[in-house]
Parts: structure tokens; sequence; C-alpha cells
């Protein structure tokens, strides 16, 4: 019930949307469509996969190992989602235009609002995971419900055309997708006020930094192949939006070595690993 609850905000969004004007929900339909993407990838996928095992770690009594297996899960899938959020922000004109012509402005603008909720509906991935591995689904049900609210509430505010027009559904949910994630968290620590270490917080720290060089790489590059007017086809924007990206996740890894993150060493590691496997001949 919890992960599905959320349709009824599309319900209300959409409904909103088409009281704004004309091909407004058609904007931002395409907008979180383009949203839940990373989401799906990088988020559900990471957490359902990690489910089991956090699972298993309380199921044999080892709270201890419950512990450290979340705290790992979770740096890897911030310090994933922070140069994908960093990509979707700084190449949303791009993909916009790639896939959707002529409705790309809206599209991007929307996209754009729409960032910070990539990063948070990441991280409730993997939080909502570590209260259904208690076998508590009550708790992120009931934060949903009053995400709901809010999220109604907000959407009435701001999606107006006297305030944001459709752009406040966008600026609606990720502040929604802000708070839910931030009273999920407060129970957590009010549970195991120990659980989020100087050590966690410390890596956090470090990948917001490295995150910080990203954005400056992905800056330089939107500069050096900026999104012209008469730029069409998936040739010409797929390159410029694929080279942005390499070079963003290039960085990305680079700078995360140098600050010494275990997620890049791992990703060195395996990669390496992949380079390096013998190819056998039949």
């Amino acid at each position: 019930m919890d992960q599905g609850i959320d349709s009824i905000n599309s319900i209300v969004e959409i409904n909103r949307a088409t009281r704004i004007g004309v091909g407004a929900a058609s904007y931002y339909t395409y907008a979180t469509t383009l949203q839940g993407v990373p989401i799906t990838l990088f988020g559900t996928s990471i957490a359902t996969a990690a489910f089991p095992r956090l699972a298993e770690r309380l199921a044999q009594k080892r709270p201890d190992l419950f512990e450290k297996d979340f705290l790992k899960i979770t740096r890897l899938m911030f310090w994933i989602a922070m140069p994908v959020v960093v990509v979707s922000y700084f190449g949303r004109g791009y993909l916009a235009r790639l896939l959707y012509g002529q409705s790309a402005p809206t599209v991007a603008l929307i996209f754009g609002y729409l960032a910070v909720a990539i990063l948070f509906r990441i991280l409730y991935s993997i939080i909502s995971r570590w209260f259904y591995a208690q076998k508590d689904t009550k708790t992120p049900l009931f934060v949903s419900l009053f995400a709901i609210a809010l999220n109604i509430f907000l959407v009435f505010s701001l999606a107006k055309p006297s305030t944001y027009g459709v752009t406040g559904l966008a600026l609606a949910q990720s502040i929604v997708a802000v708070t839910e994630v931030s009273i999920l968290v407060i129970i957590m620590l009010i549970r195991e006020p120990m659980l989020l270490n100087r050590a966690f917080w410390g890596a956090i720290m470090r990948i917001v930094s490295v995150t910080g060089f990203s954005v400056v790489a992905t800056f330089i590059m939107v500069s050096l192949l900026p999104l012209e007017v008469a730029d069409r086809g998936f040739i010409t924007l797929g390159f410029k939006l694929g080279l942005i990206g390499l070079v963003t996740a290039g960085v990305h890894i680079a700078i995360s070595a140098l600050f010494g993150l275990e997620e890049a060493e791992i990703f060195l590691t395996r990669a390496r690993e992949i380079i390096m496997r013998p190819i056998r001949l039949q």
C-alpha cells in the first residue's frame, strides 16, 4: 500500500495541471516520466536487490551487520545519485529536446524543479527498506499519508497561474520528497540514536564535496557544448549529452578516488576486473 499510494499524488497533480492551461498536463507527465527513470534505475532496483540481505541480517540476529550493510548501501546510492542529479539538471534541455521536440522548453523547465526530488526519492527507496526489514510497514505508510496531504496542500498553493503555474507541481513534489525523507530519518534516529555515526556523515560530506567538482565539470562541458537552436536528432543531441555525462561521471569517480571514498575504489576494482578478464576463444 505504501509503495503504491503515491499514485494518489499523480491523480491530484494531473487534475490540477489540466486546470492551469493547455498542454500543462502533458508537459508535466513528460517531465515526471523522465524523473522516474533514474529513480527506478538507481533507487528502486538497488534497494530491492539489497532488501533480502538486510532482512537476512536481522533474521540472523545480527543488528550490527544490518546497520553496517544499510549504511554502506545508503552511501553507495547517495554517491551514485549525486552525479545523476547534476547531469539531469544541467542536461535537462538536451534530454527534453531529444525526446519531446517542440515541448522541450517547458518540459526542461519542469524537470529542473524535479532534480531535488530525484535525489530524495532515490534515498527514500533504501530508507523505507530499513523499516520494512524490521517488519515495520506502518511507519512509512503513515509518513506517506502525511506527505500526500502536504503535497495536495502545496499543489493548490503553488500550482496556480498567479504563482508558479505548472512548475509549482514540480516544486511541491521536491518539497514533499525532502520532507518525507527527513521525517523518516528523524524517526530512525529516535529509535537508533547512534545509527548515523560520525564516519557516515564524514563520508556524506566528502561525497558532497566531490559533487562540487562534478558541478564545475558539467558546467564547463555545457559551456563547451551548448544547446544550439538548430540542434536536432539523436546523433547531435545524443553526442553532446553523452559526452557531458561521461565527463561528469569520470570527474566524479576520479575525485572520489582522490578523496579516499570506498565507493570509487569498489567501482574501479570491478571495472579493472572486467577489463583485464581474459577472453576465451572456442
